[in-house]
């Protein structure tokens, strides 16, 4: 624990006034039965001998406990149990762990463990930092000190400890400082006063449980949104047919469009000669250059790849093309009349320019009646 030698003169003046000759009571016959006893007494000291006593009636014995659901188990606890789910799940997770190990729900092996060893395996099996406490204190003879939440939540209230230290970090800190033959002294003087301090603990917990549900639904919120995002990037297109954005699908309809124009042009040509084929030309190129600024400003949808249009000089190649389709068209269709205006005008056109040529080769003479001027 952080600040430990500042904290250190706060704790020894603190239990200065406890009665440190309190003998440690004798330990349960059974240390099964006194583990679970162990399990149930965190954070709720004054329950856990009417919890156990509710358990032994509900179910036949500890093996039975051992495979019961945990939901059964709360049930039998009650809903207002302190933690009842947790230390459902500890009892459970621990029974297990021995019968594992032995086939049987025992602790004879540990008899010859060192109690170093003894208290880790406590930590193996799955016992709480109090629980393996108390069973090191009580069965065990060992050194301990049992800490919970709620003796560290009291002991940083009134500032005894460095905040935000953990229930291992303030165990570890304590059993430093407190004397083997005081342990259990201190473990019941300890109790005493978190059960002074139930109401400012009542409020906390309530405090701390409206905190963890909003920061639970602001996490389930955030998660929702990146599955969302991440989920609307990786979205495939349908197997053999590729995305179509807006872009895109415009040039679509110009290319259909382009093609229908070519189409009816040379229909126009064979049936009406060529002026009908170029204004029907001229007005699909008038429509198709409308619909290019549209195409180039429709947005492109979120997460989709933006489609490129095809280059100016590709337009201008079909334009090119769609121009003389349509002047073929016209000089194919009705060509025999087409030939012979043309003849007649050039003809024409000859004839006159000839006559004027004449014209400017004579010599312009008087009229008469009129006398030439000098």
């Amino acid at each position: 624990m952080k600040n430990a030698t500042r904290y250190q003169k706060n704790i020894k003046k603190f239990l200065s006034g406890i009665d440190k000759s309190a003998a440690i009571p004798p330990a349960d016959a059974d240390p099964i039965r006194a583990m679970i006893d162990a399990v149930l007494a965190a954070d709720a000291p004054r329950q856990s001998a009417k919890a156990l006593e509710t358990l032994e009636k509900e179910f036949v014995d500890f093996n039975e406990l051992r495979v019961a659901p945990v939901k059964d188990i709360v049930d039998t606890l009650g809903r207002d149990f302190p933690d009842a789910r947790r230390k459902a799940e500890e009892a459970t997770t621990v029974l297990n762990a021995i019968f594992n190990r032995r086939n049987n729900i025992v602790l004879d092996y540990v008899e010859k463990m060192s109690k170093r060893d003894v208290r880790r395996h406590l930590g193996e099996l799955g016992l709480s930092p109090y629980a393996a406490g108390v069973m090191m204190l009580q069965v065990f003879g060992g050194h301990a000190v049992p800490v919970d939440q709620g003796l560290v939540d009291c002991l940083e209230a009134d500032g005894h400890i460095e905040p935000g230290s953990s229930i291992q970090e303030v165990q570890a800190f304590l059993e430093r400082i407190i004397l083997q033959k005081q342990a259990w002294s201190t473990h019941e003087f300890f109790r005493d006063y978190v059960a002074k301090n139930a109401k400012m603990l009542a409020k906390k917990r309530k405090g701390d449980a409206v905190k963890a549900e909003a920061q639970a639904a602001a996490a389930e919120a955030e998660a929702e949104l990146a599955a969302e995002q991440t989920a609307a990037k990786a979205s495939p297109a349908p197997v053999g047919k590729p995305t179509a954005t807006a872009p895109a699908q415009a040039l679509t309809r110009k290319a259909r469009k382009r093609a229908a124009v070519k189409t009816s042009v040379k229909g126009a040509g064979k049936s009406a000669g060529s002026a009908p084929a170029k204004a029907a030309a001229a007005k699909a190129e008038a429509e198709v250059a409308a619909e290019q600024p549209a195409a180039k400003a429709s947005p492109t949808p979120a997460g989709k790849p933006t489609a490129t249009a095809p280059a100016p000089t590709r337009k201008a190649r079909k334009r090119a093309a769609v121009k003389t389709s349509a002047k073929g068209a016209g000089k194919s269709a009705g060509s025999a009349p087409a030939k012979a205006e043309a003849s007649g005008k050039a003809a024409r056109a000859a004839r006159g320019a000839r006559k004027k040529q004449q014209q400017a080769a004579q010599p312009r003479t008087p009229a008469p009646g009129r006398r030439q001027e000098n």
